[in-house]
């Protein structure tokens, strides 16, 4: 079983989410064998000291003194790829997820798991105000190993909480959230992260030849700010649906999108931004990150995040599982939006007040732009799609992977591709 909670104001049990564990070694052992089953390499521990594009390859240059050329560079460098930093110039992010958080040995009671759980309102760290939530999980290392780990999403700026801090206030604030005594816990790890997060994502392709990829391209939610479920959820649109390509993807060599921009050599800027095209029901995600953000001298009572969310929770468990299931995986799609949207209205008309407060006209008026993008996508995909696909077949070449790309981003921007 799977909680949902905020502070007093009740919780929402849900089944078969966080039910799933991944080995990272494993996961790495088993893509590993049949890259290199194909002829691939691996330079383990070398570094790269530049990228190189020219009319007709990519080179790539180790630090080590190695030289290799290829048609198309994927950049899989996460969030603090040096590639990411020179497009964005160096602007700050629009938003941060801070986590800290432990694997620890000890849980005796360890059957359940938290999807998103917060046990306290706002509360002071240095010079700003912040809002935490809890995540955790049984971890697969061992019958009583649990992972827990706090986090909050802050707006960058100078006098921001440190990691230093929230790892301080986490061991304090843990036993208690947990009902254990760290005396009686063996940490194996502790785990920290910062998670920037822009709202022009994801990042459309701006050199020839070179291609962001999951965390790089910042196809991940806001919200969740993980990126390897966003990038096993785009699988459907870059793979080509079988095991090995499976593999292939996951170790950045190949796709479906990719392969055919490869084979047809459409491997301009612009060909390539159609493989990380914009999604509304990404960008919509916004305003949740923005209204789960403290701020100081906020105009809201401190309790407000935990209200607002309980709302939203409680009206998404009412409408069923076809509205909570697909925002508790991250997927936002019409329908579901706008029902819940409805019956907070409805059954809360007077915290509408507050969230105007809390995020601000201009967030507001940027996220209707997006909510109405989202209404057009499923619009297009729903209607458009298919009319269009049929005759695609028979398009040109190039015309064909712009108008295949087109639809993906139909269906993928409008949440059309999750199925219960």
């Amino acid at each position: 079983m799977n909680r949902c909670g905020f502070e007093d104001k009740g919780e929402i049990w849900v089944e078969d989410i966080l039910n799933l564990c991944v080995s990272p070694s494993k996961l790495i052992e088993i893509v590993k064998k049949p890259f290199v089953s194909l002829g691939g390499i691996i330079f383990e521990g070398y570094s790269v000291s530049s990228m190189s594009v020219y009319k007709d390859a990519a080179v790539l240059k180790h630090a080590e003194g190695k030289i290799l050329w290829s048609r198309l560079i994927i950049d899989a460098m996460g969030n603090f790829s040096p590639v990411v930093k020179q497009i964005r110039k160096g602007r700050k992010p629009d938003g941060v997820c801070l986590v800290v958080g432990t694997c620890a040995r000890g849980f005796h009671d360890n059957s359940t798991s938290d999807v998103i759980y917060s046990s306290s309102s706002t509360k002071s760290v240095g010079d700003s105000e912040v809002q935490y939530f809890w995540e955790a999980f049984p971890a697969g290392s061992g019958p009583t190993d649990r992972t827990t780990y706090m986090f909050t999403y802050v707006n960058p700026q100078p006098g921001s909480p440190k990691l230093e801090e929230l790892l301080e206030d986490y061991w304090e604030l843990m036993p208690k959230y947990q009902g254990v005594s760290l005396e009686n816990l063996e940490i194996q790890r502790v785990i920290y992260g910062i998670f920037p997060t822009y709202r022009d994502s994801p990042l459309p392709a701006a050199f020839d030849r070179v291609l962001q990829f999951g965390d790089a391209s910042g196809i991940q939610s806001p919200v969740s700010f993980g990126g390897f479920g966003s990038l096993t959820r785009h699988l459907g649109r870059l793979s080509a649906g079988n095991l090995l390509v499976f593999y292939l993807l996951l170790s950045a060599s190949a796709s479906k999108g990719v392969h055919e921009a490869i084979i047809g050599d459409f491997l301009d800027a612009s060909s390539l931004s159609l493989l990380n095209p914009y999604m509304p029901n990404l960008s919509a995600s916004w305003l949740f990150q923005r209204a789960m953000s403290a701020k100081k001298d906020s105009s809201v009572y401190p309790e407000f995040i935990n209200e607002l969310l309980y709302v939203n929770f409680q009206s998404m468990q009412r409408l069923g599982n076809p509205v909570l299931r697909p925002f508790l995986q991250d997927v936002i799609q019409l329908g579901p939006l706008s029902k819940t949207l409805g019956l907070v209205m409805l059954t809360e008309p007077l915290i509408i007040t507050s969230i105007f407060k809390q995020v601000g006209i201009p967030v507001l008026l940027d996220w209707s732009g997006h909510f109405f993008m989202l209404i057009y996508y499923t619009l297009l995909s729903t209607f458009a799609d298919p009319l269009i696909r049929p005759l695609s077949s028979a398009f040109p070449s190039k015309m064909k992977y712009e108008w295949k790309r087109n639809l993906e981003a139909w269906k993928y921007g409008a949440g059309l591709d999750y199925e219960l």
